[in-house]
């Protein structure tokens, strides 16, 4: 649970003084080489920068709820006394090439996933929570898991318990959090007033891992609070100065560095340095927190990766872009008159099959016209929801009716169906293709082109998730 310390040695470490003051904590940093165990076949490296001499980082931050070596006050220690404990907390965190933007992705300890086992035996996949990995194989067995399932790989992790956390926000001198209303939570003995509270380091700790008893008492309600808690300890180093002030940088150091875990490839103060060093320029408003894209599992427990919404995140941190990516020119394909066919557009195709939800209806008057397209889709990576029949029988044209808030899944679904007419509508997320007598067969649609253009280097949609949520926002939750 205790990621803040990591966060905090991301956003202090850089001022030589307090760097040289550091070199004296070495020792205190423990190192372990959890990429070793996980062999050759991993998603590819991304390139350095043309315009920096930095690459792009992706930094996995595991927050281990072990009680080995804690001491008392964090709850029941029969359940993890020892061992690796779980990741109740799990940040994915994507520092660009040219260190303009970070973006961190909390993944939800009740994901239900599909994962690689781990440890002895053969090879294979398992099923079930996605922190049971952390307990089972520590940070590799996390490590193989993320990049499984994301395709991203990972460059550095960092791994940071109870203590960690509680000795940053004491060295930082308490950290404000706002609540919308008054907490009384028994089990984790916070009781904070509604408004702007100063947070210790017992109270942020309890903030940060209470779950049943705050919000709607589940495990997305505790990450957006860690989120908002992030955010302000973010806030709150860098309005404290803390790279000059070398007496609080050496504490805030000297509590992280006693409290983390590290690969080897970054657990040494001079690679510390030159990373910490990079990132200078990255200020609240520049780090933005979320949390994967998800949908209920329908057990009232587990929740399930909404791939639609998460792969396109993943794509911007493998090609190093922003997300969301930026609006792109405004498609040409809308029109009043729906037996007007849409004019060519050049612009390149953003939204892959995958995201696309269809309502396939015949208006051919040609019998299965709508499930042969439907297969046809289906086939092509089209989520199909229902075929059906239209309500008249004489479309000349195939037509795409489709929400304007879905321009780019319609322009990927008209090139895809050899539509000729295309008219919006407000039907919502799911687009209808109704078929008309002048169909004939799909054509696979290549994303990133069109008229044979390449795509640019941020695509646009609007079939994206919940936006990431500033660093520099002071938001109050409940």
């Amino acid at each position: 649970m205790a990621v803040a310390s990591a966060v905090t040695l991301v956003v202090t470490g850089v001022s030589a003084a307090g760097w040289a003051a550091a070199t004296r904590l070495t020792g205190n940093i423990h190192t372990i080489d959890a990429f070793a165990s996980l062999g050759s076949d991993r998603p590819s490296k991304a390139s350095a920068s043309a315009a920096t001499q930095y690459e792009p980082v992706n930094l996995l931050v595991m927050g281990t709820d072990t009680r080995t070596g804690q001491g008392g006050g964090y709850g029941n220690a029969n359940t993890t006394s020892s061992g690796n404990g779980q990741s109740d907390t799990t940040i994915l965190v994507h520092i660009s090439a040219d260190r303009s933007h970070a973006l961190g992705v909390s993944i939800p300890r009740d994901s239900w996933v599909t994962r690689p086992t781990c440890g002895a035996g053969p090879a294979g996949t398992t099923e079930g929570k996605f922190n049971e990995a952390f307990a089972v194989g520590g940070p590799a067995c996390t490590i193989h898991a993320v990049e499984s399932l994301t395709g991203v790989r990972i460059d550095h992790f960092v791994v940071v318990n109870f203590k960690g956390f509680k000795a940053v926000v004491d060295a930082l001198g308490g950290v404000p959090v706002c609540l919308k209303s008054p907490v009384n939570d028994p089990k984790s003995h916070l009781n904070l007033p509604a408004g702007v509270s100063l947070l210790n380091s017992d109270q942020a700790l309890a903030f940060a891992r209470a779950r049943k008893t705050l919000g709607d008492g589940s495990d997305i309600s505790r990450i957006n609070r860690q989120q908002v808690f992030l955010s302000s300890l973010i806030r709150t180093a860098t309005s404290k100065n803390v790279v000059t002030d070398l007496p609080k940088l050496y504490s805030v150091l000297n509590a992280v560095s006693s409290s983390l875990t590290l690969d080897t490839g970054l657990g040494n103060v001079d690679e510390l340095q030159t990373f910490a060093s990079s990132l200078q320029g990255l200020t609240p408003s520049k780090v933005a927190f979320m949390t994967v894209p998800w949908v209920p599992k329908g057990d009232n427990e587990n929740v399930l990766w909404d791939a639609a919404k998460a792969d396109p995140i993943w794509q911007a941190m493998k090609q190093d872009t922003v997300y969301p990516p930026k609006a792109a020119a405004p498609s040409s394909i809308p029109s009043s008159n729906p037996s007007t066919s849409s004019s060519p557009s050049s612009d390149p195709f953003t939204t892959p099959p995958s995201r696309i939800h269809v309502r396939v209806l015949n208006g051919s008057g040609v019998s299965g016209q709508a499930r042969k397209a439907a297969d046809q889709l289906t086939a092509m990576g089209f989520i199909v929801t229902s075929v059906g029949t239209a309500q008249r029988s004489d479309f000349a044209h195939t037509t795409v009716l489709y929400d304007p808030a879905y321009d780019q899944s319609a322009r990927t679904l008209e090139a895809a169906a050899n539509a000729s007419t295309s008219r919006a509508t407000g039907n919502g997320r799911t687009l209808t293709l109704v078929i008309g007598a002048d169909w004939t067969t799909t054509t696979p649609v290549t994303i990133g082109s069109a008229n044979g253009q390449p795509a640019p280097s941020a695509s646009s949609s609007t079939d994206l998730g919940p936006a990431p949520k500033p660093a520099d926002q002071n938001t109050c939750v409940g």
